[in-house]
């Protein structure tokens, strides 16, 4: 695991056309040298530079898993000093340039080639789409990659940017990286780290707690062995629930590696479907705790996460805030603009597996349901509460109304 960063100047061409060759260097200069001097602190290896480009990896030649963390920490100070150095530039009415930088984490191959001026070098896709982060970049922002991301998002503040076309490698999922986040930031202000920060990442490697190949993991094994004629209790269901969870922690201030946990959680939490249909929370934990041990997690984690996971039985009665976000997260829907196409989804599978015979049935499940189910939460509460009571009422009015149809069978594609 390796994180390559690139930099490289807007305007660069421009700009050096209006020079004295001594100006351009010096300016180029100064410029890199302080760049050595912030991601040597780091543990960074610079590599080269390729006449106004910059690049620099953290993991080699010493391999460390903190590198992504490492990379964004020393991609921040070069922005601030480019920030700074820009404002100097225009006190004095002179040119300047900006930064564009642009991170990827990934295997790479390293090593010397050539018999003169040997020089230690690295390869690979890895190096190609860190490239493609930076020219996708805007000046001024730090663009990483979602592999990047992953590995670095309870750390920092991050904007999605969706997925953006890069030359030769299709569309990538972007984020900008916009500060470290408040409450692991010196004075709150998203800028330096503070001790929580390196608490939390020295914790967090202690710990060996390896979420993205445990994520990959548990994908990989709910896309292969859940019944195809799950048409709500599915991969998408699951990932639904893990951007939610994440997306209410933030809103309710959860720590990181809480966040990490919960996240852990909502991915296991319908595991159990792959063996049966009622009851299968207990089989999500037995799941989980095969699954976890080896990546990392300790027995308190395993512990956290099991009990996150019985948290979604109905009905829900959550004795914290952990679980109370868990519950929250796994009915997101009954709140959203999509709850129609949601509920469908999951009326096909109670059809497919018996447990109801019409749509007047489902309405009447619907009504008792909606009628006794709440949000916990402030943030889910503020945010989904008004949406679903409109549904309930539009079931209610649906009753009313009636002219269902008798019977519902299992359509041919379910």
């Amino acid at each position: 695991m390796v994180s390559v960063l690139f930099t490289d100047f807007k305007g660069f061409t421009s700009i050096a056309e209006r020079l004295t060759p001594e100006q351009l260097v010096y300016e180029l200069d100064y410029c890199f040298r302080k760049f050595d001097e912030i991601t040597g602190r780091y543990g960074i290896e610079k590599i080269k530079t390729i006449g106004d480009a910059y690049m620099c990896a953290g993991g080699i030649p010493i391999r460390n898993r903190s590198n992504p963390v490492d990379v964004i920490l020393a991609a921040l100070e070069i922005q601030a000093f480019m920030e700074e150095w820009k404002h100097e530039k225009m006190s004095k009415g002179k040119e300047f340039w900006e930064i564009r930088i642009g991170v990827h984490t990934g295997p790479v191959v390293a090593g010397i080639v050539g018999s003169k001026k040997f020089a230690y070098d690295i390869w690979g896709d890895t190096v190609n789409t860190a490239s493609r982060m930076e020219s996708s970049s805007e000046p001024g922002k730090i663009n990483i990659s979602g592999e990047t991301y992953g590995y670095v998002n309870s750390f920092y503040d991050c904007t999605f940017r969706g997925k953006i076309t890069a030359k030769n490698k299709g569309e990538i999922e972007m984020y900008y990286v916009d500060r470290i986040k408040p409450r692991l930031s010196v004075n709150l202000e998203g800028r330096a780290p503070n001790d929580d920060f390196f608490k939390i990442l020295s914790t967090n490697l202690a710990n060996r707690i390896n979420y993205k190949d445990m994520g990959q993991h548990i994908l990989k094994l709910i896309s292969e062995f859940l019944p195809e004629n799950l048409t709500y209790h599915n991969v998408h269901h699951t990932l639904n629930v893990c951007s939610s969870v994440e997306r209410i922690a933030k809103s309710e201030n959860v720590d990181p590696e809480q966040i990490e946990l919960l996240k852990t959680a909502a991915l296991f939490h319908d595991a159990g479907f792959i063996r049966r249909y009622d009851n299968n929370e207990e089989i999500g934990v037995e799941i989980a705790k095969e699954v976890l041990p080896q990546y990392g997690y300790s027995k308190k984690q395993i512990a956290v996460v099991t009990r996150l996971i019985m948290a979604t039985q109905v009905p829900q009665k959550p004795n914290d805030l952990l679980e109370q976000i868990m519950c929250d997260a796994d009915l997101d829907y009954l709140g959203r603009n999509d709850v129609n196409d949601v509920a469908d989804s999951l009326r096909q599978e109670m059809v497919t597996y018996n447990k109801i015979t019409s749509k007047r049935q489902w309405d009447e499940i619907q009504v008792r349901f909606l009628e006794k189910h709440h949000y916990f939460t402030e943030t889910s509460i503020k945010r989904r509460n008004e949406k679903k009571m409109q549904y309930l009422q539009e079931v209610k009015d649906r009753l009313d109304k009636g002219g269902y149809d008798d019977e519902l069978a299992p359509s041919s594609n379910e």
